[in-house]
């Protein structure tokens, strides 16, 4: 039984984190100018043989008012098909801004983990000493 401890999970999101920010420029660099790669790409669902994560998600809105227990739906759309399409088209023209903003915020997730990750560090090292003989 494996355990994933805050310090793990910290470098994951760091790790994943650099990549996201750094995609752009290291394609820029090593690819788009590399006129013997004659095959490159990227984008959201351009080509899913090469993905490199999925997301699934959708719009929710909705209202509710004091004293009825009920909800409804706030945005109705006659045709969210097309929504959809013209969705991930809008998402691949703000994608630097979206890998930087999901960069952005595995950072502060990871900051934000670091007070838990140091009690486990304590709590390992006691364990240390213990085993050693320390204490």
């Amino acid at each position: 039984m494996e355990m994933e401890t805050k310090l793990e999970e910290i470098k994951l999101l760091l790790q994943t984190a650099e990549k996201l920010e750094g995609f752009h420029a290291m394609y820029a660099g090593k690819y788009h100018a590399d006129s013997q790669c004659d095959k490159k790409g990227f984008g959201f669902s351009r080509d899913n043989r090469f993905r490199a994560f999925e997301i699934k998600t959708g719009f929710d809105s909705w209202s509710g008012y004091y004293g009825n227990s009920g909800c409804s739906t706030i945005l109705h759309l006659p045709d969210s098909d097309s929504v959809s399409k013209f969705m991930i088209k809008a998402m691949n023209i703000h994608q630097g801004l979206l890998f930087q903003t999901c960069a952005k915020l595995m950072r502060e997730k990871a900051a934000a983990l670091s007070e838990e990750a140091r009690k486990e560090l304590t709590a390992m090292q006691d364990m240390l000493a213990v085993a050693e003989g320390k204490e």
